[in-house]
């Protein structure tokens, strides 16, 4: 992710037991907890800005812009720019029942409980689209847009 908007991805950690996030060269700061899922985003000016998911409350918290309440503990986060408009928001994927949901958006039921969703501009618009890879049969498929075998089940499928 880009945290100085220059255009080249900077190296992060998040340390859950102590809440501490550092971009190599850049800063450190303590935002989360442990239990919290890092969902670093885009959320408003281009520049990547550090997020949580508490999946025990369904809390989502951008550092120092919002804090809000989306999904729940059995929910994968899956933030993105679903609507094309630059910034990101809040989305979950429930396995449980192949929901993707983006919080103020759509909701789309696609996948299923042994599926990795893998949200990711695979249109060439700009725009994130719903994608899981199936590891007992190598599928890739992203809702409107394609579906291909690749890999199996020992391999872990890298995208975004």
């Amino acid at each position: 992710m880009d945290y100085r908007g220059e255009g080249t991805a900077e190296i992060a950690i998040f340390r859950p037991s102590s809440g501490l996030w550092a971009v190599r060269g850049l800063t450190r700061y303590y935002f989360g907890t442990s239990g919290d899922e890092p969902v670093p985003g885009y959320w408003r000016d281009g520049i990547a800005q550090p997020a949580i998911f508490r999946p025990s409350s369904g809390l989502w918290a951008v550092r120092g812009l919002t804090r809000m309440y989306f999904g729940s503990s059995d929910d994968i986060p899956v933030p993105g720019d679903y609507g094309g408009s630059g910034t990101w928001s809040p989305a979950i994927f429930r396995p449980s029942s192949g929901l993707w949901a983006v919080r103020g958006g759509t909701r789309a039921y696609f996948g299923s409980g042994d599926d990795l969703p893998l949200p990711g501009v695979y249109g060439g618009d700009g725009t994130d689209r719903v994608g899981i890879f199936r590891k007992r049969s190598g599928l890739w498929a992203v809702r409107g847009v394609s579906r291909v075998y690749f890999g199996s089940t020992a391999d872990i499928p890298v995208a975004r």
